[in-house]
């Protein structure tokens, strides 16, 4: 139990880190959330701070899932504070990553208010399922590029994940009877367990919970675009 509970609180308190709100009083010396959209995420830092900062905060906050889901939960193995956790390691690292998730929207060293969580599950992914994540961010590239709204962008990756988790794990059982060679199992296969199909749903929901305000201002026409270019 000793070795569970640390690894949420360790996961938790990298989650934690205000990426953006520290990137905000290092630049410029504002509180970030009290401008552009209010909210301490990596979309918010683009408009606020400018590219270079935006993708610096994204790709940390992305770190912290990764390392939350993987590392973190790889070093309590190889060093616990009394008995490892019986249960499946992918749901160990699923319930890791989702700790740093909670802190990167909750964060402790803010007042309890961060961002979305967006990215810090995208990194978590991409640490249990590479691969399934790789085609989660064409999916996501895609429709920025096409519609520039990053909340619709987010919304379609979230929910893409769980249908290409089914998917996968539809076509890999077809052809379980089959032999594949080293890469095209990895191909085929790479982590399909079913704790990621059940948590997939969970974070497609939440996310779109968590974008019911940008939804809102999709219909209503209000929703910030992205620029190219100073071009909207």
């Amino acid at each position: 139990m000793l070795t569970f509970l640390a690894i949420i609180v360790v996961a938790y308190l990298i989650g934690s880190i205000p990426t953006s709100i520290i990137a905000g009083r290092m630049l410029k010396g504002i509180d970030i959330r009290e401008f552009g959209s209010g909210n301490a995420g990596g979309t918010n830092a683009f408009r606020v701070l400018g590219w270079k900062a935006g993708l610096a905060v994204t790709l940390i906050d992305i770190a912290k899932g990764t390392v939350a889901a993987v590392p973190v939960v790889a070093f309590f193995k190889a060093h616990p504070l009394g008995a490892f956790p019986d249960m499946n390691e992918i749901a160990l690292s699923l319930i890791a990553g989702m700790s740093a998730v909670i802190g990167h929207v909750f964060t402790v060293f803010a007042g309890f208010k961060g961002g979305k969580g967006v990215s810090t599950a995208a990194g978590m992914l991409i640490g249990i399922a590479p691969l399934s994540m790789l085609m989660v961010i064409g999916v996501f590239i895609l429709a920025i590029t096409i519609t520039r709204y990053v909340s619709v962008g987010s919304i379609l990756a979230a929910i893409a994940f769980p249908l290409i988790i089914a998917i996968r794990k539809y076509i890999f059982d077809l052809g379980a009877g089959l032999d594949y060679h080293f890469f095209g199992k990895w191909l085929v296969h790479d982590s399909l367990d079913y704790h990621l199909l059940i948590f997939g749903g969970i974070v497609a929901a939440a996310i779109i919970f968590t974008h019911r305000a940008n939804i809102k201002r999709l219909f209503s026409g209000t929703e910030n675009r992205l620029t190219f270019g100073g071009r909207s």
